[in-house]
């Protein structure tokens, strides 16, 4: 491998105190808790990623990511940087809410996103586009100042997946063809002329 690579090892948070009744929510933005088996999900990702040699953990500044990212640096014993550009893409009039739900509350909304998921704003909302401009310039950024190193960033389902899908050169609309369990991890790797996934929505580093 060359010297100057960096290998990143993306995680999604884990699971939500709001999924426990069962549908998956709009979160967003919302800062919403993470459940007791999130956090132990959490402990054991440390575990095992503090036999790396990891030099930075980074998380978006929303508690969910944020205290996913305090266990994994207690646990390798590195610092911890939170990066707000790192949030999950912010849902608007959505947010904290179920789909049936948003079906219930905003039968338009839902119409017209639908059949324009990519560009449609649902109020209060950002597109895809913005967060796509958000999100590549920061996670490149991230990359090239750690040159040689590796690195873990704990993030969303929803930037995850753009990410992944950018690397792998997929169109953002196709990016619901890829999955990003809660507490997944991803291996990144990133050099002067190329990127590569080489681990997928694991459950672990085996």
């Amino acid at each position: 491998m060359p010297d100057n690579l960096t290998t990143i090892y993306l995680l999604r948070h884990g699971e939500t105190v709001n999924t426990l009744d069962g549908p998956l929510r709009y979160n967003g933005h919302f800062d919403v808790d993470i459940t007791a088996k999130a956090r132990a999900q959490m402990v054991q990702r440390g575990l095992e990623l503090s036999s790396l040699d990891i030099t930075m953990v980074y998380a978006s500044d929303l508690q969910r990511c944020r205290k996913g990212g305090e266990i994994i640096s207690s646990k390798i014993g590195c610092p911890l940087e939170l990066n707000e550009n790192l949030r999950e893409m912010k849902m608007g009039d959505w947010e904290g809410l179920t789909l049936a739900e948003v079906r219930e509350r905003f039968p338009e909304q839902v119409e017209k996103k639908f059949a324009d998921f990519i560009n449609y704003r649902i109020p209060g909302s950002e597109t895809i586009e913005e967060v796509e401009k958000r999100i590549y310039p920061e996670f490149d950024k991230i990359a090239a100042q750690h040159r040689g190193e590796a690195i873990v960033i704990v993030a969303h389902g929803g930037v995850n997946l753009l990410l992944i899908s950018h690397i792998l050169g997929l169109p953002n609309t196709n990016i619901f063809n890829l999955d990003q369990n809660f507490g997944c991890i991803n291996q990144i790797l990133i050099g002067d002329d190329f990127k590569k996934v080489v681990m997928l929505n694991s459950s672990g580093l085996h």
